[in-house]
């Protein structure tokens, strides 16, 4: 995808977060959609700065890392944690809703940085 696309899917995505995001039955999707859509507008802010981006989440945190986006490496990395506790584990509630909107909105503001 290039980079205008992974912008477009990233919307799509969150509007999906916002119309699921009231109803604490669904932070599981919620979970998801976030980690799914802050890929995409990872994808987006590193082709964008840097001509380069990873399709995939493996490596994504060292590949940040390597560009110097060490906050968003660790952002990323916690919203990883929290996904992997909501599919394994179960974990969360409506604080977990309220951290992982903050983790996507601390990425899409750094991904659409100038």
């Amino acid at each position: 995808m290039n980079a205008e696309s992974h912008l477009k899917r990233g919307k799509e995505i969150r509007k999906s977060i916002d119309l699921l995001k009231s109803d604490k039955d669904h932070t599981s999707s919620i979970v998801e959609l976030t980690y799914g859509c802050s890929m995409h507008y990872i994808a987006y802010g590193c082709e964008t700065r840097f001509g380069a981006h990873k399709d995939i989440h493996t490596g994504l945190q060292r590949f940040l890392r390597e560009r110097d986006e060490e906050e968003i490496a660790i952002a990323f990395g916690r919203l990883e944690t929290i996904r992997h506790g909501r599919w394994y584990g179960g974990k969360g509630n409506g604080e977990t809703v309220d951290e992982v909107l903050k983790i996507l909105n601390q990425i899409i503001r750094w991904a659409n940085e100038d």
